[in-house]
């Protein structure tokens, strides 16, 4: 009797040990399975994010041969970038490196070939680059009363750092640098992928132009 009741308990532990065990190797899968697919969706999104830094790498060089062949000469800019560690208010946040364009007699063009430049980075050590290498222009609209609208992806919020002062960089990098070297430039208005936004990543308000 006792013998038996030693094998059912023998027994008894051994399904509970089995059941703890099946019960390990399902939450291992589990957890296997949870890692292949978040590495299968970085994967993607990796690839998407390259095929469009590719796509817009094209798109820049037809255009710069487009640009090439109907301009009339080169035009100096002055440009602006981040200058991080300094804690001063805007503009000393920013500092200035001349750069050339093509000459061309299109307000938008010259514009255009403005800001991709400003979102290329600093080539200065003293300068900081704040925008994401997937970051892009997607249009630039100039109103009658001298107002920029410059559209830019949803990219270009991803990589800001440094809270209040990195933003601020980031929008009168641009700004100063249409306003100065474009005249007919009076103010600029920010978009996100064609849509108002409150924010540009969170700390500075862009509902209102930038002057």
């Amino acid at each position: 009797m006792e013998m038996k009741r030693q094998r059912s308990i023998l027994t008894s532990g051994m399904d509970s040990l089995r059941k703890e065990h099946q019960t390990i190797l399902i939450a291992l899968g589990l957890v296997f399975v949870v890692i292949i697919i978040a590495y299968s969706l970085y994967a993607v999104e990796r690839r998407h994010q390259e095929a469009l830094i590719e796509a817009e790498q094209n798109r820049l060089d037809v255009e710069a041969n487009a640009l090439e062949a109907q301009s009339s000469g080169q035009l100096a800019v002055q440009l602006y970038f981040y200058q991080p560690g300094v804690m001063a208010p805007y503009p000393n946040l920013l500092i200035s490196e001349r750069r050339s364009i093509f000459l061309t007699e299109d307000i938008i063009l010259n514009a255009r070939q403005i800001i991709h430049e400003v979102i290329k980075g600093p080539t200065a050590r003293e300068g900081l680059q704040i925008f994401s290498e997937a970051a892009r222009l997607r249009q630039v609209y100039l109103l009658e009363d001298g107002t920029a609208l410059v559209d830019l992806s949803q990219e270009v919020i991803y990589p800001m750092i440094g809270g209040v002062a990195a933003e601020l960089s980031a929008l009168y990098s641009i700004t100063r640098s249409l306003t100065e070297n474009i005249e007919e430039i009076k103010r600029i208005r920010f978009l996100i992928e064609g849509q108002e936004r409150a924010t540009l990543a969170g700390h500075v308000s862009i509902r209102e132009p930038f002057m």
